[in-house]
């Protein structure tokens, strides 16, 4: 034996050792903090120096208003380190930095309070990297003048003729007597409600539709939870039906199998995009095929249709809105954009 070798010892360090293992945590879930970032007197911007190791996630809070320009800038160590915008209330990032790089000057479509979230990628994050890090912000511009409402008897739609309620999750979704979260509140609607198409608009906070239906109730809603109405997306509720069912567009879709649908916001859909991919994929076409920017583009959750699975989103420009769907076949795979 060697000198100063004790089999025992050896032993026990071993065991310990692989009880250390075992109890490391993998794929830990992000711990996440929330500064509220506040300008010094008189500034327009500040810089924020700060540091995150492994799973941790910092989550820069700043109020802006419509018509500004906001101006992020991400100067790091570690190049697996990146920030994504969050616009209020969306569930999806306004701005990738795993995609599109760790800097970019955003034109605010809404006012309300944005997260710029710092984070490392989850390789690096695994690895329990540290990312030491610089945070410029800047914004710019005065908040633009809210845009009138629309008449209370207008009726030129612009987008489909008629709605489908989806992703309240069991909620409801309130109808108000205007375009703003201040109005007051006439009824209120469920998952798988129909309604026509009044025409949409761009409030101060989001995008809100006016809409009227069967029964009787007219009001404003948030368009975030509005869906084209495919007659094979949902079962009809039990409301009254609608005295005039309106046909859906005339689309000729290629031929799949079908296959169970997958439950969940983020299921997979065999060797293509996951749900969750399809709405940003989807931005990008539409960019490419509308020549808008994808920050000022919104989608929709990807929802099936039949064999096929849709993603339906919207765009202002003009003073008007412009409507499309992104078509993917069961597996995944990018289809088509119609539009």
């Amino acid at each position: 034996m060697f000198a100063g070798f004790h089999p025992l010892r050896a032993l026990i360090a071993a065991a310990a050792l692989a009880m250390a293992v075992i109890a490391a945590p993998i794929g830990a879930s992000a711990q996440e903090r929330s500064v509220e970032v506040r300008f010094p007197r008189g500034a327009s911007g500040t810089t924020i120096t700060d540091t995150i190791v492994g799973n941790q996630a910092v989550n820069y809070r700043i109020g802006v208003s419509a018509g500004q320009k906001m101006s992020v800038n991400l100067d790091v160590d570690n190049a697996s380190a990146y920030f994504n915008i969050t616009a209020p209330g969306a569930s999806a990032a306004l701005y990738n930095g795993s995609i599109s790089g760790n800097g970019t000057s955003v034109d605010i479509p809404s006012s309300g309070t944005y997260v710029i979230t710092v984070y490392l990628m989850r390789n690096a994050a695994r690895r329990n990297e540290r990312a030491n890090y610089s945070l410029t912000l800047y914004v710019e511009g005065r908040a633009a003048a809210a845009p009138a409402p629309l008449p209370s008897h207008a009726a030129n739609p612009t987008g489909p003729s008629q709605w489908v309620v989806q992703g309240l999750n069991g909620g409801t979704l309130n109808v108000r007597s205007s375009a703003s979260t201040t109005g007051a509140v006439v009824g209120k609607l469920v998952d798988g409600d129909r309604a026509d198409n009044l025409g949409c608009q761009a409030g101060s906070d989001q995008q809100w539709c006016r809409i009227h239906t069967s029964w009787g109730l007219t009001g404003w809603v948030a368009a975030r939870y509005l869906h084209e109405d495919f007659p094979q997306a949902a079962q009809r509720p039990s409301r009254p039906p609608p005295q005039r069912p309106v046909a859906p567009p005339a689309v000729t879709l290629p031929s799949y199998p079908l296959y169970p649908q997958q439950v969940g916001p983020a299921a997979p859909v065999r060797p293509g995009m996951t749900t969750a991919e399809m709405s940003r994929y989807c931005a990008g076409e539409a960019s490419a095929r509308f020549s808008v920017r994808p920050q000022d583009i919104t989608t929709n959750a990807a929802f099936q249709s039949g064999g096929n699975y849709v993603v339906q989103g919207w765009f202002d420009r003009g003073g008007s809105s412009t409507f499309f769907n992104c078509w993917f076949d069961i597996d995944g795979n990018f289809s088509y954009i119609q539009g």
